[in-house]
């Protein structure tokens, strides 16, 4: 979009410039003044708007898919949410038999309460994770940063979180980490 303003931009000057001169030299220059200090005004409204792009990856060969949403301001990353959505495991499908959906939910959210690892990444302001048996076959798992109040340092050092990249992640500008992401095969939704 702003390659296309600035290059329009360009495109009338040279056209212009091509036409009979009727204008006094200082009458052309004053014509230009308001078009070159409105162009901060749009370099500011774009540092300023608050983006969110929402990414469909690439399904994996054991049938995870991944949607991952990406809010931002400028250069600055406000929050990123991940939805995962897997198969169910094996061993999983036969609790589900045995025990039903509803009773291997609460399970789940039991063994999660037990996780020391999770429950410690979970006090965490600005952590989210839920995860949530959508039926038989298929579970689904969101996790939500909100950059704003997470402290990435102290996430980093977390076990759960530690191996996720959060330092990295933030040191990408958001558009680059989403063309990133288009390049190897995501959609944007």
């Amino acid at each position: 979009m702003k390659k296309l303003l600035i290059t329009s931009f360009a495109l009338v000057f040279l056209l212009a410039g091509c036409g009979q001169k009727k204008e006094t030299p200082a009458a052309s220059t004053t014509a230009s003044d308001p078009i070159q200090s409105n162009l901060p005004v749009l370099d500011n409204a774009e540092k300023n708007t608050v983006v969110t792009k929402t990414l469909l990856m690439p399904k994996s060969e054991n049938g995870t898919q991944q949607i991952q949403t990406i809010t931002y301001k400028g250069n600055q990353f406000l929050t990123l949410t991940i939805q995962q959505k897997r198969p169910v495991g094996d061993e999983l499908k036969t609790f589900i038999s045995e025990n039903g959906l509803e009773e291997t939910q609460k399970a789940l959210l039991e063994a999660e309460e037990k996780d020391e690892t999770i429950q410690e990444a979970r006090k965490l302001a600005g952590f989210k994770l839920e995860t949530k048996l959508l039926s038989e076959t298929e579970i689904q798992t969101t996790t939500t940063y909100d950059f704003q109040v997470l402290d990435v340092k102290k996430a980093s050092q977390l076990e759960y979180l530690k191996n996720i990249g959060l330092e990295n992640l933030l040191k990408n500008e958001p558009s680059q980490y989403i063309a990133d992401r288009v390049a190897n095969g995501a959609t944007e939704q």
